[in-house]
């Protein structure tokens, strides 16, 4: 290597001129080079500190990273000391080169101008900078690789936005200035008015249903079940033992049962026999197998049958005269209307002296005032006939509508609350339908029981004739029973939920 400026030869590998001083490696470089090209990486770091700045930045309120320059700066002193390296080596070099009269003077580096682009994006309306919230954790580099220079280490990294991203669009370049409206303070409201508007919306917790209530309720149910009890025989009765369905029962009897059951200890045959001293009207030409025959040779089911609808259609119906029948009116319409049946069986005709001998031996037992309305009406203290009203369809109409007044006044003492007027009807269901239910089972399965162990003839008489009054019973309280259910099921569940409701607000 040659010096230039003396022309002496020197090693390649000699960094100044041993005659002259001179400077043999930084010759071609100059520090101003240098310091030139270290401004312009400082600017290059800074746009791109600028265009990652635009690239994070999603937020609709206006920001400013200008104060984070001056950082960027401070951070890249590190590539600006490099001309001060190249001079602390100089000062290094012996003293009689430093003594020259040859001085190296470093020229200043041109100042870095600020981006018109960061300034105009960067600032608000107001030219205030808006200061970022500190930040944990720095950035990450750059380039992405982790020895690589970061101009962008101290800035803080601002979280993305779900808002759209203005800068990520290409209609928004860093040439074009975006007015940024500064941020709003949120509008606080009277916290007064709040609550008061908060006790609007939410619904009124309703009290709970005093003792007092309960007990003017569980009043009511009593007579609400005593009307339901009456309303369910009375139907019964209208529909189960009016006089058209007696009669087809009498006339489905077995006659051989009937005259063999007893009546006042003896057979109902022999009793009429007895009663009626044929023997003696017959001029003992009849005895009581011979009795027992003729009867059964008579329409005694269907006579009974005529005599039983007349009553039931005066007592229920409130159709017809006095349907009373005398013991004359019994050997006329029964005995005489037999006459053939008795010369076939007795081979003797009876004459009207005989008819009358057995009139009077039929009164000596009373058979008159047995079957009489006006003795009934006596003994029992009020007009049978009046019964008619009360088994009228509109008094059943009328003992419906008490019913469900009752049922509507027990949700009204309540407070309609339905736990309770689920458990009241459930109650008042249940108990008249249990009772109209066994009232059924007791008549047939009751009448056969008791049929069976004494043979009496009332009990075969109960079983047979009301049948079609045991089976409406049954289905009227099977009804009641099944509402009662439904009633009770809901009022568990109503129940259920709100110990869950009250659970979970105590969890809360």
């Amino acid at each position: 290597m040659i010096c230039k400026k003396c022309g002496s030869e020197m090693p390649e590998d000699a960094l100044f001129c041993t005659e002259c001083g001179a400077s043999l490696e930084k010759e071609n470089t100059p520090v101003t080079e240098n310091v030139n090209e270290t401004a312009d990486e400082v600017k290059e770091t800074a746009n791109e500190v600028v265009e990652e700045a635009k690239e994070v930045f999603k937020d609709d309120e206006p920001t400013s990273i200008l104060p984070h320059l001056e950082e960027v700066i401070a951070n890249n002193e590190e590539a600006l000391s490099l001309t001060q390296e190249d001079v602390q080596l100089l000062n290094d070099e012996p003293t009689e080169i430093l003594s020259s009269s040859e001085t190296i003077e470093l020229p200043e580096p041109d100042p870095i101008l600020e981006p018109n682009s960061v300034t105009e994006v960067l600032h608000t309306t107001a030219d205030k900078p808006v200061e970022f919230p500190k930040q944990e954790a720095p950035a990450a580099p750059v380039n992405g690789a982790p020895d690589a220079f970061n101009d962008n280490s101290n800035t803080m990294e601002i979280p993305a936005q779900s808002e759209q991203n203005y800068y990520s669009n290409p209609q928004y370049n860093s040439s074009q200035s975006t007015p940024l409206i500064p941020p709003q303070q949120p509008v606080q409201t009277n916290p007064e008015s709040a609550s008061m508007q908060q006790q609007i919306e939410q619904p009124k917790a309703r009290k709970k249903v005093g003792g007092g209530r309960i007990f003017g309720a569980s009043l009511v149910t009593i007579f609400a079940v005593l009307f339901m009890l009456l309303f369910s025989f009375v139907l019964a009765i209208k529909l189960g033992v009016n006089g058209s369905v007696i009669r087809r029962r009498f006339e489905k009897l077995n006659s051989q049962t009937t005259l063999t059951a007893e009546f006042d200890n003896k057979e109902l045959s022999k009793a009429l026999y007895n009663s009626l001293g044929f023997r003696t009207a017959t001029k003992g030409m009849a005895d009581e197998a011979a009795f027992k025959r003729y009867l059964l040779a008579t329409d005694f089911r269907e006579y009974a049958g005529r005599v039983a609808e007349d009553y039931l259609d005066f007592i229920i119906d409130g159709e017809g005269s006095d349907p009373s029948i005398t013991a004359g009116d019994f050997v006329n319409d029964f005995i005489k209307a037999n006459s053939s049946a008795a010369e076939d069986e007795f081979n003797y005709e009876l004459t009207d002296k005989d008819y009358e001998l057995l009139e009077n031996n039929l009164e000596k037992d009373d058979f008159s005032d047995s079957l009489s309305v006006r003795k009934w009406r006596k003994q029992l203290g009020f007009d049978v006939d009046k019964l008619s009203y009360l088994f009228s369809f509109i008094t059943i109409g009328i003992i419906g509508g008490i019913v469900l007044l009752f049922l509507i006044w027990i949700s009204a003492i309540v407070d309609k609350r339905a736990k309770h007027v689920t458990g009241f009807f459930a109650t008042i269901f249940n108990i008249v339908g249990i009772i109209v239910f066994l009232s059924g089972i007791v008549i047939i399965i009751g009448s056969a029981l008791g049929f069976t162990f004494t043979h009496n003839v009332g009990f075969y008489l109960s079983e047979s004739l009301l049948l079609p009054l045991s089976v409406i019973l049954l289905i009227i309280g099977a009804v009641e029973l099944l509402l009662g259910f439904v009633f009770r099921k809901s009022n568990r569940i109503i129940k259920k939920k709100a110990k869950k409701a009250a659970t979970a607000a105590n969890a809360k």
